[in-house]
């Protein structure tokens, strides 16, 4: 399972690297608190997957617009991706999409449970 969660946070790692640097340039997290079972593990990573989704999909949203704004510039759409990034998280954090839940159920069926 391990095996899994490194392969996990090197596909952050991966994406962190090849996207644009808009979208991406707050994802600084590669790696994972060894000091957690292997349960939490995933599930802070699940989360994380569940914020760079809503981050893509704020980018998605954002590519939809008609026009830019007149004081639009690279500095701006840096700024505007990384809070976009940063609402994703916080989205991710407080309210349940259950992508994360649904990633934990479906990955995490041969871990040990939380008392085990």
């Amino acid at each position: 399972m391990g095996e899994m969660i490194s392969s996990s946070m090197n596909l952050t790692t991966v994406v962190h690297q090849s996207g644009s640097a808009g979208s991406t340039a707050a994802w600084n997290r590669t790696s994972v608190n060894q000091g957690q079972s292997q349960r939490e593990q995933l599930a802070d990573v699940a989360k994380e997957y569940e914020a760079l989704f809503l981050t893509e999909f704020l980018k998605q949203a954002r590519a939809g617009e008609l026009s830019e704004g007149l004081f639009s510039s690279e500095a701006g759409k840096t700024f505007q991706g990384m809070l976009d990034v940063e609402m994703a998280r916080a989205s991710s954090r407080n309210m349940n999409l259950g992508i994360a839940d649904a990633m934990v159920t479906q990955l995490g069926r041969g871990l040990p449970k939380a008392g085990e």
